[in-house]
């Protein structure tokens, strides 16, 4: 009998949904978060800080709601204005630090243009002036040094400042995530070498998270050692990001591990919105591309 491989790759068949239900965009789910948003891109603040104020001490939801308000202060900035006007506090000097990185992102953009390039590292001093402000109002938040993790990259700070910065984060959160993806994002523009070695000690997600920085100039870093331990790691997780389970899908696919790959496709189930896939051109095209080919390659 002849195998149809349109009928072996039908996701159907392998309890994935069907493509029309894979986005690479979804609303934030968390009801309180998503309203503070839509105030704030309304001018209204109050509802930013409320949802900021309780994150104190849980750094990591400090950091995704930072993340999530920032994008808003980057698109508008009335109601960070507005915020200062009324009642400025160490909250609103967080927010205000981590929304000039990302108005700093957007105009780079994909650019190389000597202009857009100038206007990047103009506006991200003035976004370490307004980190450091933020940390000196709340000497004990992780989160002005996590922006300024994110700043070290774009302006190129040498290493022994940098990691004067990574100290100040360390002695504040020693686990924050956010913080740790970023300062690989930073080794990864310093030496390979170095980035390998941060990564293996910050743990086997971080591993794949490099190995990914260093496909194109090293094609065989996926059958390395340090990556396949890494990804039998977290195949024995209990609980997986889904960012993590996306690079545990690359890793998967390069040991042709198809069957495995499906499963974590099954975790995912709709979600292209995330790491690896965002930083491709396409990312619901290359999370199907994927996936079909894992469910074409996969034995039944």
């Amino acid at each position: 009998m002849v195998l149809d491989p349109t009928r072996h790759a039908d996701p159907a068949r392998w309890g994935l949904v069907p493509d029309v239900d894979v986005r690479d965009f979804f609303p934030e789910e968390d009801p309180v978060l998503a309203s503070a948003v839509k105030s704030a891109s309304r001018g209204q603040w109050r509802e930013a800080a409320d949802v900021m104020a309780p994150t104190w001490g849980d750094w990591d939801r400090r950091a995704r709601v930072t993340e999530s308000l920032a994008r808003e202060g980057a698109r508008s900035d009335e109601w960070l204005n507005n915020w200062r006007d009324e009642r400025p506090d160490r909250d609103l000097a967080v927010l205000d630090a981590a929304s000039w990185v990302r108005v700093a992102k957007e105009i780079l953009g994909d650019s190389e243009e000597q202009d857009h390039v100038d206007g990047f590292h103009r506006v991200l001093r003035r976004a370490e002036r307004a980190a450091r402000h933020a940390a000196e109002l709340a000497p004990q938040d992780p989160t002005p040094w996590w922006t300024m993790i994110q700043i070290a990259g774009g302006l190129s700070f040498d290493q022994s400042r940098f990691a004067e910065i990574w100290h100040e984060l360390l002695v504040r959160a020693p686990q924050h995530r956010a913080a740790h993806e970023d300062a690989l994002e930073y080794w990864a523009g310093q030496s390979s070498e170095v980035m390998l070695d941060f990564a293996a000690n910050a743990g086997p997600a971080l591993v794949l998270r490099a190995a990914f920085l260093l496909e194109d100039d090293d094609p065989v870093i996926w059958r390395t050692s340090l990556v396949a331990d890494a990804m039998e790691q977290l195949l024995a997780a209990d609980d997986l990001s889904n960012d993590d389970r996306g690079y545990l899908i690359l890793a998967l696919y390069d040991h042709n591990r198809f069957t495995d790959a499906i499963e974590q496709f099954r975790a995912l189930g709709g979600r292209a919105d995330g790491a690896p896939w965002k930083r491709y051109e396409d990312p619901k095209g290359t999370f199907l591309e994927y996936r079909v080919n894992s469910c074409r390659k996969a034995k039944l």
